[in-house]
């Protein structure tokens, strides 16, 4: 059975009445012509006008909007630096680590050299390397391999944190230095992007973002590998603020998710990251949606991935298919600042899991932290955690000007195993508190160290601030699963393969007939 290309921006809104991720496929056509009409009551928080409403607590800019959204034009096509070109990113993996790992790897995988030239993938005539998983599933002598994915909260650029970097730049580098052990700890990082790159260099905040691409630089030398780019804001600056977005992620060697500069890139809607481990290669799909635009016409009618279940499941397989061990779905849901999950994500999140798809879900769009827990479906019927919302990783907002809650963010990580069967699972998920602390110029601190009675210097949150935000915060994590200090990579960085890489390998998998598609087929006739 080969499966054609799904963009993830075509695909019907719900119906009255529908759970979240129950659509039904009625083609982009349908869905260009559902986008043109004014959105659900309550779906948006924009204005009829397709403005945002100025009053949303989402501000938290304490000043106008500075520019208005650019809705059309082009800018040229960026391209992704290749796996071989030398990025200012990415960690320096543990010393320790990486001589013994190293020492393997280079043992086991010597002979793919050869090939390697010719696929651009080590071990490129090993088929267990990037062909489907039930095809996977049969090669024999595989080493079982562990490793993590992790994710923090959204990345908002409100004008007074860019005002807090250096000559306002928009490096955020030494305002999130509490945090970027952690990133740097697990071996693929996967941040949420909430907000556009100014394509015009007209920096603005509420209700139209637009950063600095500099931001995007400061993420990379964080430890960031890819992002998630499907957001409520995304279109924000138009199509180029979309292309400007892309072309400062590929320029800094990193992966993205959820937005597109055509329809052809939409046609494969997933990033695949490569990690070499054990003398095999573990392939990692990032697939990306949101609920709405804020009231915005996609400007191309496939720029942005919009909430759908069949749709992410149809990008899922087909990822798969291209060589993916491990899926992992960002999505933008839910009402902003309740720490309870709503029924919209709940619905949605397990929407996801019954796909038997997904292993992840990185859920984005409150503000503030919720609590992640394990739903029954996923993966070969083996249960999917969902982290429904890690909060903000940098941004002005507080309980004044936002709500409780809205200046702590998570950083969450999976530990996954590959197993010497092929098979992948994720064996559980972790998180660690993080706080801004405003005063001090939008510092992130670490909560639960500050809980402690951690002490840093220039800290200006007072101890009854400390107390009360932990206090809110712990009446609904669960504290057996916060981690009491970074996870160590378990090998080298990973490799973010390009459009043109991961078009191919989609490509190839078209071409070839789908090793299961026998089997359904004989489900179905009985």
């Amino acid at each position: 059975m080969v499966v054609a290309p799904l963009p993830l921006g075509a695909q019907e809104r719900d119906e009255p009445g529908a759970s979240p991720g129950a659509h039904r496929w009625r083609g982009p056509r349908l869905h260009r012509l559902l986008r043109s009409q004014p959105y659900p009551e309550g779906v948006s928080s924009s204005t009829s006008s397709g403005q945002p409403s100025s009053d949303n607590p989402h501000q938290a800019d304490g000043a106008p909007p500075t520019a208005a959204p650019v809705l059309a034009g082009q800018s040229s096509r960026g391209r992704r630096l290749s796996s071989a070109t030398a990025v200012p990113h990415r960690r320096r993996w543990r010393r320790a680590a990486a001589a013994t790992a190293a020492l393997a790897v280079i043992a086991l995988t010597a002979w793919a050299v050869t090939d390697h030239l010719h696929t651009g993938r080590p071990g490129g005539s090993d088929t267990s390397l990037h062909s489907p998983l039930a095809q996977r599933a049969t090669t024999p002598a595989l080493a079982e391999v562990s490793f993590s994915v992790g994710y923090a909260g959204d990345v908002l650029m409100h004008m007074p944190v860019l005002e807090s970097t250096p000559q306002g730049s928009g490096d955020i580098s030494s305002l999130v230095a509490a945090q970027t052990p952690w990133v740097e700890g697990v071996d693929l990082a996967l941040c949420g992007l909430e907000v556009p790159v100014a394509p015009d260099g007209m920096y603005s905040g509420y209700p139209s973002f637009g950063m600095p691409g500099q931001v995007v630089t400061s993420l990379a030398g964080a430890g960031w590998d890819g992002c998630a780019t499907a957001s409520n804001h995304s279109v924000d600056r138009g199509q180029e603020g979309v292309e400007a977005t892309l072309d400062a992620l590929e320029a800094n060697g990193m992966g993205h998710a959820g937005t597109f500069r055509s329809a052809e890139d939409a046609g494969t809607p997933f990033q695949l990251y490569d990690i070499e481990r054990g003398g095999r290669t573990i392939t990692i799909a990032q697939i990306a949606t949101t609920h709405d635009l804020n009231g915005y016409e996609d400007p191309t009618g496939s720029s942005v991935g919009i909430n759908d279940a069949e749709a992410v499941k149809q990008a899922a397989i087909r990822a798969r298919a291209a060589g993916a061990d491990l899926v992992v779905a960002h999505a933008q849901v839910g009402p902003e600042y309740d720490s309870t999950p709503h029924p919209d994500q709940i619905h949605y999140a397990q929407a996801l899991a019954n796909t038997a798809q997904i292993d992840v879900v990185f859920g984005a769009h409150p503000h503030v932290p919720q609590p992640s827990v394990k739903l029954e479906g996923g993966v070969e019927g083996r249960g999917m955690w969902v982290s429904y919302s890690a909060g903000n990783y940098i941004s002005n907002q507080d309980e004044e000007a936002a709500g409780l809650l809205s200046d702590v963010g998570l950083f969450v990580w999976i530990d996954v195993t590959a197993h010497s069967d092929g098979t992948v699972t994720v064996d559980g998920l972790n998180w660690r508190p993080f706080t801004m602390d405003t005063a001090a110029g939008h510092l992130v601190r670490d909560l639960a160290a500050l809980h402690e009675g951690q002490r840093p210097e220039g800290l200006q949150i007072s101890e009854e601030e400390i107390e009360r935000r932990w206090s809110a915060l712990m009446g609904f994590m669960d504290p057996a699963t916060m981690a009491q200090a970074p996870a160590t990579p378990s090998g080298p960085v990973p490799v973010v393969l390009t459009e043109e890489q991961i078009r191919a390998r989609a490509a190839e998998a078209s071409a070839s007939p789908e090793p299961s598609a026998p089997a359904e087929e004989a489900e179905e006739a009985g």
